[in-house]
């Protein structure tokens, strides 16, 4: 019992996490847009005889499967990498059925079903963008990360940046380390790192790092400031006049019941579920989706003005919380179509923070 009470519970960061659940965040995205497409395109086919119906569900749940048991039988670092985009295709092919399971009638159109798959999928972002930050570095966590590297020995494929990368730890763990074991494990592998036993290879480039290196390649030859603050300036426009437009056109009839009225009816026809939700929420929905529109807006301006850090900072706020909250209720009215725009807001914030990174000076 007294070993274990003092075993270390506090969860370490795997090496490469934030790479990994990327992985399974795009898969995910995938997987829910290329099923609702083809099941669209192909007018809902039905894999069965009159008895038995085989439901995607079930292709997610063997994926998922698939997924679990790979890190539990092999110790390979690539079988993360499978385990992360076969986990992201299986919860797509899984929740994107969510509507049977929460209804009395197995409805896989129920309009609540769109905004349940989007809020797991926006948990999961919300995960990433935490995961990714830098975490604080400390001994036991480097240790890890070290023995972590060291595997790659074994198979072949341990590069020269893996080689530094495990120098760096090793001697900040001989420099902070209060645990005499640490730092004699430390020493002992920095002898073996330095040693000619050690064999790095010159690892031919994946997927992955020519994806990388042809993005800097394009960023450094045409993502200039004035570029790129031209886009800013352009999408956020895009995306705050409409709503702000919607919220005028409201407040012009909203001391008269009759002609708000007609205006819901005339928002009913184009959109299917509005119909379902009371008047309230939805004028509710458009005071805020164009609040949020002046914002933007207000923010392109700042830009033009050269207020590059508050434009930077109102713009991303407003944009988070329209990805957060209002399309969550978007997700509801007009179901999948919202995903091109869920898609283009989360693109605008991507190149808010590149921006703020590349050419806002702390």
């Amino acid at each position: 019992m007294s070993h274990v009470i003092s075993r270390i519970w506090k969860p370490v960061k795997r090496r490469g996490a934030e790479r990994y659940l990327q992985l399974t965040i795009l898969s995910f995205a995938a997987s829910v847009s290329v099923t609702r497409l083809a099941l669209e395109i192909t007018g809902y086919p039905q894999l069965g005889t009159e008895a038995l119906h085989i439901a995607h569900v079930l292709y997610g749940g063997i994926l998922l499967y698939i997924a679990s048991l790979l890190p539990v039988l092999y110790a390979n670092r690539w079988t993360y990498t499978w385990s992360a985009i076969l986990s992201g295709l299986g919860v797509g092919l899984f929740i994107d059925e969510v509507g049977k399971f929460v209804t009395q009638n197995n409805d896989y159109f129920f309009p609540a079903a769109a905004p349940i798959i989007y809020a797991f999928f926006l948990i999961t972002v919300l995960i990433y963008q935490r995961i990714s930050k830098e975490s604080e570095l400390n001994v036991r966590g480097s240790l890890y990360a070290v023995i972590e590297v060291l595997q790659e020995i074994l198979d072949h494929s341990l590069d020269l940046e893996e080689v530094e990368e495990m120098k760096t730890k090793l001697n900040y763990i001989v420099e902070e380390a209060n645990n005499p074991n640490f730092i004699s494990l430390a020493t002992e592998l920095q002898d073996f790192v330095k040693s000619d036993a050690l064999k790095s290879v010159q690892e031919e480039p994946n997927l992955f790092d020519k994806i990388i290196s042809n993005w800097n390649w394009f960023e450094d030859k045409y993502l200039s400031e004035n570029r790129v603050r031209g886009a800013l300036i352009i999408s956020l426009i895009v995306i705050g006049i409409p709503s702000l437009l919607e919220l005028i056109n409201v407040s012009f009839v909203i001391n008269n019941s009759t002609a708000l009225e007609s205006y819901i009816q005339a928002l009913s026809s184009e959109i299917p579920h509005i119909s379902n939700i009371r008047m309230m929420w939805v004028l509710l929905f458009i005071l805020a989706d164009g609040l949020l529109g002046l914002l933007l807006s207000v923010s392109g301006v700042l830009f033009i003005i050269g207020k590059k850090n508050w434009g930077s900072e109102i713009s991303s706020i407003s944009i988070v919380i329209k990805l957060v909250a209002l399309n969550l209720i978007l997700f509801y009215i007009e179901q999948f179509t919202t995903i091109i725009t869920a898609g283009y807001q989360f693109f605008i914030l991507q190149a808010i923070y590149f921006y703020r990174r590349k050419y806002i000076k702390k």
